[in-house]
């Protein structure tokens, strides 16, 4: 008879073996690819613009050029629907979209190269949206490939893996660029960029297929064939779009307590986007150098953010999914609290190392349990248009509200910035909560052990 211990100690044992897989290697590099482009156009382009002599106001004002990540919900149904060069097999679709969209990227990131500060910022924030739109639209196949190369029970380490990949390439784009910065103009830091962007087109294509395809395929009933022959039908391109945008969208409002698990998806994360978005004039306005930026908030940083999200990973494994979320919500609330303190303490390094600890940890964790929540929600039938409508959702604090930011902390100071940010936390805790009460009333006590709640794909 084998003890609990031993079964522990196996569980713990087998929820490691699953990141060697290669499907969940291959999303790890994907995910790189995804979060190298975020802060090109976020926290690094606002500390060059900072550096130009922007005023705050037009810095906050930038959040805007996030915009096209909260419109992915428009993009993917052209992606799910039309395929470049015919291709013939799924991978082929995704593969074909995804190298378009990071030659584009190359290109965009080029173009920002070339921007000074003699030139007017409106040029710079045009460049910055077509950046995030091309990178908008690198995710959406990017994260259509991640849901699709697993199995919904690898959903956790698929998040985990994608999110530590994310990381990764925002510590390129944020503590190497500004490495590279305190040494080289901006332009020649945008210029390396888009060589680092180029060589993620290697990885794209050394996809070779879905190991998780054939399974999902029959949990979901569908059917390549019939999808290719649905491609070269003789029905036109925009009746072909309609039924893409259509039938995803029709599919997802029929489940129970749906418009409810969309109001906590846009919720979830307000806290932390307010926070974060001007994170990095905030360093630099307390007294602290580049390189002090780029060794904690970034190096030190990525540590204990990889660390929250394998963390995040593992609650998800051991725990259910409404619990995982409502301990890595309140803990995302509360992380707020630590940059209150900072600000208070002034340019403290040891400060801003505990400071950085505490919310890439929680943010870590938060964002794990966030991805893998979404990912169970999507059915396969419609896997870009359906995730991609969650994740444009769950980005629409970072570009739309927080694009305020810079006014409050004109208004009221960043202490004061930081406790509001926190308590831009609080709706998404009330819809967890009412979401909660809506699975148990549907489902019973048995509810809570949903993966997806009410909502999840069937």
């Amino acid at each position: 008879m084998t003890s609990g211990r031993d079964a522990d100690k196996r569980s713990w044992r087998d929820t490691l073996v699953v990141y060697r897989q290669w499907p969940i290697i291959q999303i790890f590099f994907l995910g790189i690819a995804s979060g190298f482009p975020l802060l090109l156009t976020g926290s690094t382009l606002l500390a060059r613009l900072k550096e130009s002599g922007i005023s705050i106001e037009t810095i906050g004002i930038f959040a805007l050029v996030g915009i096209p990540y909260s419109i992915k919900f428009v993009i993917a149904p052209i992606i799910d629907e039309y395929r470049l060069r015919g291709a013939k097999t799924h991978l082929q679709h995704r593969k074909d979209w995804a190298v378009c969209t990071q030659i584009l990227l190359v290109c965009a990131l080029v173009a920002m190269s070339f921007w000074t500060p003699e030139m007017p910022v409106i040029v710079m924030g045009g460049l910055a949206f077509l950046t995030s739109l091309f990178s908008a639209m690198q995710d959406v196949v990017i994260d259509t490939l991640r849901v699709e190369l697993v199995p919904k029970d690898t959903q956790g380490a698929a998040a985990a893996a994608s999110v530590a990949g994310y990381r990764i390439g925002m510590l390129l784009a944020g503590a190497g660029a500004f490495v590279l910065a305190t040494y080289l103009p901006w332009n020649i830091v945008y210029l390396v960029a888009a060589g680092i962007m180029l060589t993620c087109i290697g990885v794209t294509l050394s996809l070779k297929r879905l190991k998780g395809l054939e399974e999902a395929a029959a949990e979901h009933k569908y059917d390549e064939a019939a999808e290719l022959a649905h491609a070269q039908s003789h029905l036109s391109f925009g009746e072909r779009l309609w039924s893409a945008v259509a039938a995803p969208l029709v599919e997802f409002m029929k489940r129970p307590a749906a418009v409810w698990v969309l109001c906590f998806i846009a919720l979830f994360k307000l806290g932390d986007a307010m926070a974060g978005s001007l994170s990095m004039p905030f360093y630099l306005d307390l007294g602290f150098t580049k390189i002090q930026v780029a060794a904690i908030t970034k190096v030190i940083g990525i540590v204990a953010v990889l660390g929250g999200t394998f963390l995040g990973g593992f609650l998800v494994k051991f725990t259910t999914m409404i619990r995982a979320l409502w301990i890595c919500g309140i803990l995302q609330i509360l992380s707020n609290f630590v940059f209150v303190w900072l600000s208070q303490a002034g340019a403290d390094l040891s400060v801003l190392t505990v400071c950085i600890v505490v919310e890439n940890v929680t943010g870590g964790m938060g964002t794990a349990a966030f991805v893998a929540y979404m990912a169970q929600l999507c059915n396969l039938r419609f896997t870009a248009t359906q995730y991609a409508l969650l994740t444009s959702l769950s980005s629409l604090g970072r570009s739309v509200i927080a694009s305020s930011a810079g006014f409050i902390v004109g208004e009221v100071g960043w202490s004061m910035f930081f406790v509001i940010s926190a308590a831009f936390g609080v709706p998404g805790m009330v819809m967890l909560y009412i979401l909660d009460r809506k699975t148990r009333e549907s489902e019973g006590d048995q509810g809570d052990d949903a993966p997806g709640g009410v909502c999840n794909a069937s």
